[in-house]
């Protein structure tokens, strides 16, 4: 992939969330309550992101490839991480979004370990943010954040920029 066909693609998919996010800042509440004996939504890769996303990303033809949440080489098995492409055709632009439970140990752990790794480390309100060093990744404009990990207590968060992280909204 060029440089300039990444950048041209990155531009007009930073526009779409940019858009999307947006368009408001919580999941809406469901129409109808569920009955206490019914299941909660299972996590999926439509159901960890804004609905009003999700069909957005439907529209465009594109689909998700599900696996295990990872942080490097530390899988979360109760977690997913989900890349949104169009496989139909080909392209080489696509997203990655992703959501797993944590304890206060794994936490810990899974900090230290991007930390030692040149991940840089910010703390905002309740939340500690993990992004790409991007002295490294060299695909970043001055100021911008690549992919960035979100932990807050109870679990972690996953999108390949830091804005993107505004459209995972599953909390469990």
């Amino acid at each position: 992939m060029t440089a300039t066909r990444f950048t041209a693609g990155m531009a007009a998919l930073a526009a779409l969330l940019t858009l999307t996010a947006c368009s408001g800042g919580t999941r809406p509440a469901p129409e109808e309550e569920p009955a206490a004996e019914e299941t909660p939504t299972s996590m999926t890769c439509e159901t960890i992101l804004r609905p009003s996303f999700s069909e957005e990303l439907a529209s465009l033809g594109w689909t998700a490839r599900s696996e295990t949440f990872r942080v490097g080489e530390h899988e979360l098995a109760d977690g997913i991480q989900c890349v949104w492409g169009d496989y139909e055709h080909g392209t080489d632009i696509a997203q990655m979004y992703g959501w797993a439970p944590v304890s206060a140990e794994q936490s810990t752990e899974l900090q230290q370990y991007l930390e030692d790794n040149g991940w840089l480390r910010e703390e905002q309100d309740e939340y500690v943010y993990l992004t790409e060093n991007p002295e490294i990744v060299h695909y970043l404009d001055e100021g911008e954040y690549g992919m960035t990990y979100q932990f807050a207590t109870g679990w972690v968060a996953l999108a390949d920029t830091k804005q993107g992280l505004d459209l995972v909204t599953w909390r469990g």
